[in-house]
């Protein structure tokens, strides 16, 4: 009866190993909350180039991970800092922007890529650049 006992107790003595958990399967959605979606830099002189960072956090129960950025224009560039930003925590997107050969009013989009509730999130930037040199020739 021993013998039984001590098998019985030594079979369920082995600690179980638990799942390695993984934050981009989590349960919950990632959502984005920024400060500001729009950003004037207001009147610029062609070739300034000026820079402004979007502020945002993470409203969701999920990291939210940013896989990719699009702008609509090679003036702009843009620098995230960390692209994986767990909730209730804050991130950035740094958006520089050249104005060399434009004139008037600019407006650009920057399309930010991720795995929050509204996958595709727009940023816009906007100046009204004067360019003595095109202004000259027109």
């Amino acid at each position: 009866m021993a013998f039984w006992l001590i098998l019985i107790v030594s079979c369920n003595s082995g600690t179980k190993k638990a799942a390695p958990v993984n934050p981009e399967n989590k349960t919950g959605i990632a959502k984005f909350v920024f400060s500001e979606e729009m950003h004037n830099f207001g009147s610029l002189k062609a070739g300034e180039i000026v820079s402004f960072t979007f502020v945002f956090r993470n409203e969701g129960t999920k990291t939210l991970v940013i896989e990719k950025v699009e702008s609509g224009c090679k003036c702009t560039e843009v620098v995230i800092p960390n692209k994986s930003i767990e909730p209730e925590k804050e991130g950035q997107i740094e958006v520089i922007y050249n104005s060399a050969g434009e004139v008037g009013r600019q407006l650009q989009t920057i399309t930010v890529f991720s795995n929050a509730d509204q996958p595709e999130k727009q940023l816009f930037i906007k100046a009204n650049i004067t360019n003595e040199l095109i202004e000259i020739h027109s």
